[in-house]
């Protein structure tokens, strides 16, 4: 007789494990590969007396397989006076973050013409050193007829560098405003690049305001879920959104009472030989 109630006592034990691991769950790993870019309008209302408003806001989450974005861009098209009469905000949700910003180039060449463009880039790093240095930038040469004192930092400090904005802008003759502002961190672990209001509102009595700026956050990643298994106890489930963690709970006290019963019958065997 003491051969099969091993047998039994053995299988539920065994059943018990494989229903209390059912209830563990683990959050899955991202994949995402950095190459993503997201443009607004270039090369748009070059006719004389319009205005143009592009703000892109992008906020990554950078972990060490990849990663994620979240883009919104609002863009606006009207007349110089009034560049709000038609705009549209939209927001996407990618896959993987993003890395270069270009928008507002050869845009605004009529003449008498407005332009309004930012970025604001916020990088999260999960678990993960940005290794931040200063934003490189190349703004402002050859724009406002010479007038560059609204350009901050000016003159540009490199080629090639992580802001480029405002080159060859506001040209023709009676400059209303050219004001660039361009600030923030590069981190050397996700290459960025914004590439914005270039070649654009020739034509005289042009108005430009551009701007760029990048952030860098560190974050702790959340803790692992600690599974506890405390035997002959009721154990109640924590999460309750759907069936399946209620059977595996139910089949886990069902297995350990199994266990229980066949240790009360291995007893009462060994008493009545």
């Amino acid at each position: 007789m003491s051969r099969p109630l091993t047998f039994l006592f053995s299988g539920l034990f065994a059943f018990a494990l494989l229903a209390a691991g059912s209830l563990i769950t683990t959050s899955p790993a991202s994949a995402a590969t950095i190459a993503a870019t997201t443009t607004c309008s270039n090369g748009v209302d070059n006719t004389g007396g319009l205005g143009l408003i592009c703000e892109v806001t992008v906020v990554n989450t950078i972990t060490a397989s990849g990663g994620s974005a979240t883009v919104t861009v609002r863009e606006c098209h009207g007349a110089a006076g009034d560049p709000e009469a038609a705009c549209t905000t939209e927001t996407s949700v990618l896959t993987e973050p993003v890395t270069a910003v270009t928008q507002c180039n050869d845009a605004i060449n009529g003449g008498g013409g407005t332009l309004r463009c930012s970025v604001e880039v916020t990088n999260d790093f999960i678990g993960v050193s940005p290794g931040a240095t200063d934003a490189t930038v190349n703004q402002c040469v050859g724009s406002g007829d010479g007038i560059t004192t609204g350009c901050d930092p000016f003159p540009a400090t490199t080629s090639g560098a992580t802001i480029t904005q405002c080159n060859g802008s506001a040209n023709g003759g009676t400059l209303v405003e050219l004001t660039c502002t361009a600030s923030g961190t590069m981190p050397s672990s996700l290459g960025i690049t914004i590439n914005q209001c270039n070649g654009s509102a020739n034509g005289g009595g042009a108005l430009v305001i551009c701007s760029a700026n990048i952030t860098n956050n560190v974050v702790a990643p959340s803790p692992s879920p600690v599974v506890s298994l405390l035997p002959n106890a009721a154990v109640a489930p924590t999460d309750e959104s759907g069936p399946t963690t209620g059977l595996a709970a139910v089949l886990a006290m069902l297995a350990l009472g199994g266990l229980s019963l066949a240790g009360y019958w291995a007893v009462a065997a060994g008493r009545t030989r």
